[in-house]
């Protein structure tokens, strides 16, 4: 199975959805703002969060905390 496959939008539990953004809040600010990049690379920070951005069970409040950490992911060097 390769990494970029699409697979369909799986309805989440909430909590789950609130897992997943904490975790991400926790780990991307971590190395953006260090400017020393991630190991598993932007293509794939990006792809988190377009893929979380993607779940319609997401309120307005976590839709505006997930945009704007792909914005800093969109613009980590």
């Amino acid at each position: 199975m390769s990494f970029d496959q699409t697979f369909s939008t799986v309805p989440r539990h909430p909590l789950s959805v609130e897992e997943e953004i904490a975790h991400l809040e926790r780990i991307v600010p971590r190395w953006s703002d260090e400017g020393g990049g991630s190991v598993l690379g932007q293509a794939y920070w990006r792809k988190r969060f377009v893929d979380l951005a993607c779940y319609p069970e997401l309120t307005p409040t976590q839709h505006a905390t997930v945009r704007r950490m792909l914005e800093c992911v969109n613009t980590a060097i």
